[in-house]
């Protein structure tokens, strides 16, 4: 898979691995709220997700949490499982430099 090239600023390089790595783990929750049918708690957590990820210069981040939202909204289940893949390739192949 191709790596997401991403430019953070300096200033929040000591923060970007912490919000990353509990990104991360709140993964097999998300798929675990889909699987169980449960919207509200995911399109919750999509809302959160799509508040804070601009704010580290993650902007695809919020694009993703912004769909998980409406789609658990829709309980769209295809959607979602579409959806928590895109997030987790995207997790997974994040390349970062500082600037």
């Amino acid at each position: 898979m191709p790596a997401y090239k991403i430019s953070i600023d300096r200033d929040l390089e000591d923060l970007v691995p912490a919000y990353l790595e509990n990104r991360r783990k709140e993964l097999p929750e998300f798929f675990a709220l889909a699987g169980a049918g449960n919207f509200d708690q995911l399109s919750k957590a999509g809302h959160k997700l799509a508040g804070s990820g601009g704010g580290y210069g993650f902007d695809r981040l919020s694009e993703l949490g912004r769909r998980l939202e409406e789609l658990a909204l829709a309980e769209d289940r295809q959607g979602l499982e579409d959806c928590l893949a895109a997030l987790k390739d995207y997790l997974e192949n994040l390349e970062i430099t500082y600037s």
